[in-house]
């Protein structure tokens, strides 16, 4: 288990609009019969500020929909979300000249579990991101962006350590050999974002 934490200003690397997606990303095929995804649960864990537009968890779902599948075999893989919270921290008190700035917290913690046909667990990779963005918020859309970007930054941040945890835990279930046509994940070590 490895975490990733990054703190950014709001200046920091483009985020695309909309809800984020994984799905130009080569899928993680597990040697598997069948891929559980399981919803968030409920209590501290999965606190999300209100000001919230996008949900830590819906970004951790979509990620899991979109990256991993079931390749065949004995078996199934769940996919977990252990945490998925948004807090809004306080910043900078404004002055004359400057807006008062403010920081919001995206942790989200997730494992994947490999688990028999007679429901036993052969094998688990977990995977956790931590993002802080700060910014100036001089109103409800400034507040609601800020919290936007901190939650899709750490949703990037989890997609390339979920990868490596699975490479590195769980190498034995992934599907190496490209079926006709296929092409097959590299190694990652770390992903280029896009610039604006």
């Amino acid at each position: 288990f490895q975490a990733a934490c990054a703190n950014e200003q709001a200046a920091g690397p483009y985020v695309p609009p909309g809800p984020p997606s994984y799905a130009h990303l080569t899928p993680l095929r597990l040697k598997v019969g069948t891929l559980e995804i399981q919803e968030a649960g409920s209590g501290t864990a999965f606190f999300v500020d209100q000001s919230a537009p996008l949900q830590p968890a819906d970004v951790m779902l979509r990620m899991a929909q979109d990256r991993l599948s079931a390749a065949g075999g004995a078996g199934k893989a769940r996919f977990l979300i252990q945490t998925a919270s948004l807090t809004r921290e306080g910043g900078a008190s404004g002055g004359v000249f400057s807006p008062a700035s403010e920081s919001f917290r995206c942790v989200m913690r997730c494992q994947v579990e490999i688990i028999s046909a007679e429901d036993a667990t052969l094998a688990t990779a977990s995977a956790e991101a931590t993002r802080v963005a700060t910014g100036a918020v001089r109103d409800a859309g400034e507040r609601a962006a800020l919290a936007e970007r901190a939650v899709k930054l750490a949703g990037q941040d989890l997609n390339v350590e979920l990868e490596f945890q699975l490479r590195r835990h769980l190498r034995a279930w992934l599907q190496l050999v490209a079926a006709p046509g296929e092409r097959l994940p590299l190694p990652v070590e770390r992903e280029a974002l896009p610039r604006s």
